[in-house]
């Protein structure tokens, strides 16, 4: 979907596949390693038992920056067992000592690009997820790659 776009958005500054996320909970900016919020993030984590769920991810809609939004995949609607999942993993980050850090509200999306101002955003063809676990990832700042420093399945619901 990303390359069909290129040809309608020549300023976009595509993001490299292998970067691709859906963002449940975004813990803070750190212009180094932070192993002690790792280390809680981790703890957090551990033991969680989120239900499975599926997620149709159907229109494209720009996000943050108005002079540089990104340009995302978004869900229209998020089935109630992921709301549930993302519930729970709050509040379990809340308890580790997150209460400033993590999201009050969540919007399911998968950032395609960074893009021109009031990018265009044609209908797009649903893609269908079903994902099988979540990661904590580490990204630092000036860094291309991002770290992975846990991962957990989701349970059967």
């Amino acid at each position: 979907m990303a390359d069909a776009l290129r040809a309608s958005h020549p300023h976009t500054r595509w993001v490299n596949p292998e970067r691709y996320h859906l963002t449940l909970h975004y813990l803070g900016e750190s212009s180094g390693p932070r192993e002690d919020w790792m280390a809680r993030a981790r703890e957090a984590a551990e033991g969680f038992n989120g239900e499975a769920f599926h997620l149709q991810l159907d229109h494209l809609l720009p996000l943050g920056n108005p002079r540089r939004p990104a340009l995302t995949l978004a869900a229209s609607s998020s089935p109630a067992e992921l709301i549930g999942f993302w519930r729970g993993l709050q509040e379990r980050l809340i308890r580790a000592g997150f209460k400033d850090h993590v999201g009050r509200s969540f919007m399911p999306h998968l950032t395609l690009g960074y893009s021109e101002p009031q990018p265009e955003t044609p209908a797009v063809a649903p893609i269908d997820l079903a994902p099988t676990g979540f990661v904590l990832v580490q990204s630092i700042e000036g860094r291309a790659d991002y770290s992975f420093l846990g991962h957990w399945r989701l349970g059967t619901g």
